[in-house]
């Protein structure tokens, strides 16, 4: 009954994904359960917000079995691995890791985020291409459909403007995927 009180409330918490907790989770709160869950999550600590919501409840957290769990929790969260993991999927760290475990999950972090912004920059980089190209077709068109030779000049000068920004994204890219190429491999 106890196992299905806790995964009810991790449940909850999870799908509501913020701090506050129902009159009801905090009267059934496994808050060793909740503060590992916080700490697998790589969150500071929380413990404050809870107390404010379940203060109308009329019910106060366990600040030790909280930490305990949270504790328990950052040990999951603070691995080289995780670090990894946390970096090239974007995630910001919070600072929560002790001096024994940062060292280990920032040097894996910074390699996954590095990974994650060349990803990201490439991304963002085909999306600039497919605007261009977009954009010269469309200028092209009205080169063709236009008589009016100001109007045609006008035209052609975006177009060249576009193609130089296409030039100079293509360096752009072939500098990023060297970049990428040159990361040591994925964890």
């Amino acid at each position: 009954m106890k196992m299905e009180k806790t995964l009810l409330v991790l449940a909850v918490l999870a799908l509501s994904g913020c701090a506050a907790m129902s009159e009801a989770e905090c009267r059934t709160g496994d808050w060793y359960g909740v503060g590992e869950r916080d700490g697998r999550g790589g969150s500071g600590s929380r413990l404050g917000d809870y107390a404010d919501a379940c203060r109308k409840a009329g019910v106060l957290p366990d600040p030790a079995e909280y930490s305990r769990g949270r504790e328990r929790g950052l040990r999951t969260y603070c691995t080289p691995e995780n670090g990894y993991r946390v970096g090239i999927s974007g995630e910001s760290y919070q600072s929560v890791c002790t001096p024994e475990t940062q060292a280990g999950f920032l040097r894996e972090y910074e390699r996954g985020r590095a990974r994650y912004e060349l990803r990201r920059d490439l991304d963002a980089l085909r999306e600039d291409f497919s605007r261009w190209d977009r954009e010269n077709s469309r200028l092209n068109d009205l080169i063709g459909k236009t008589n009016n030779e100001e109007e045609r000049r006008r035209y052609m000068q975006q177009r060249d403007a576009n193609e130089r920004n296409r030039r100079d994204g293509r360096i752009r890219q072939l500098i990023l995927e060297t970049r990428w190429n040159l990361l040591p491999n994925e964890y």
